[in-house]
């Protein structure tokens, strides 16, 4: 099997990016931006906990916190979901395909989706109960389930686990060391613009929706980056595989 090249990997995805970029731009502001704008401006407050707040009382509010902010972060997961789906139809597409083909498409494969989260969630909270290290491992070789959903148009969630499995073959621990390096780049990025937009303002005031904008802003290009990390290992994969070529 041949060795997965994550340097081939992220210039072939920087290059996803750059391809259709007005097309795939608005759809990451429809699906990505827009919800967090909403759950931002429409959802709980930010928590800040009380300094003269006990370690039970705080743990409370937490836990508050936490349960009011669940259906907006389902919702926003859903969004991005579709939105990801959707171009990733897009880029992956042997022939022509116009942006409503593929919001189409993506929206016919929200119960394939719903499905294959709640698989992986019940497969990595088992694999996390057996130590982190069958976790990190699951995150190689489930990498490209979405990109194969998407390429190959499979509506059963087996059929997309098992083929992004039989993909990632004896290139698991690879993939799970690029994967997780983007996502520790991201999330430094995202933290650090979080650290500088928390100082804007308060929760409703100007500042705050300005703080928030930028926010989102910065989470849409990383949403689409990410999106485009899976797309490339999965192009790289199915062409080292032997398949298919992408048109």
């Amino acid at each position: 099997m041949p060795k997965f090249d994550m340097g081939a990997a992220w210039e072939d995805a920087m290059l996803l990016v750059r391809s259709h970029l007005p097309l795939t731009g608005a759809i990451a502001g429809v699906f990505f931006f827009l919800p967090s704008m909403v759950t931002a401006l429409l959802g709980p407050a930010p928590f800040v906990p009380q300094p003269d707040a006990s370690p039970t009382e705080a743990s409370a509010m937490t836990f508050l916190y936490l349960k009011q902010l669940i259906p907006w972060f389902l919702l926003s997961m859903l969004a991005s979901t579709v939105g990801s789906i959707a171009i990733l139809r897009l880029w992956l597409a042997r022939s022509g395909i116009s942006v409503g083909d593929a919001l189409m498409f993506a929206l016919l494969m929200v119960p394939t989706a719903i499905a294959l989260f709640a698989i992986q969630m019940t497969v990595f909270t088992v694999a996390m109960l057996a130590l982190i290290v069958p976790a990190l491992y699951l995150v190689g070789r489930l990498a490209v389930v979405y990109p194969y959903l998407a390429d190959r148009g499979t509506k059963n969630p087996i059929a997309a686990l098992a083929g992004s499995w039989d993909l990632t073959k004896g290139n698991g621990w690879r993939i799970c060391l690029f994967i997780v390096l983007i996502m520790v780049a991201i999330l430094v990025i995202v933290m650090l613009v979080s650290s500088i937009t928390s100082l804007f303002g308060a929760y409703g005031s100007p500042g705050f929706i300005v703080g928030s904008a930028i926010g989102s802003v910065l989470g849409a290009g990383m949403g689409l980056v990410n999106t485009a990390v899976i797309a490339a290992t999965y192009r790289q994969l199915v062409t080292r595989t032997g398949q298919e070529i992408f048109a």
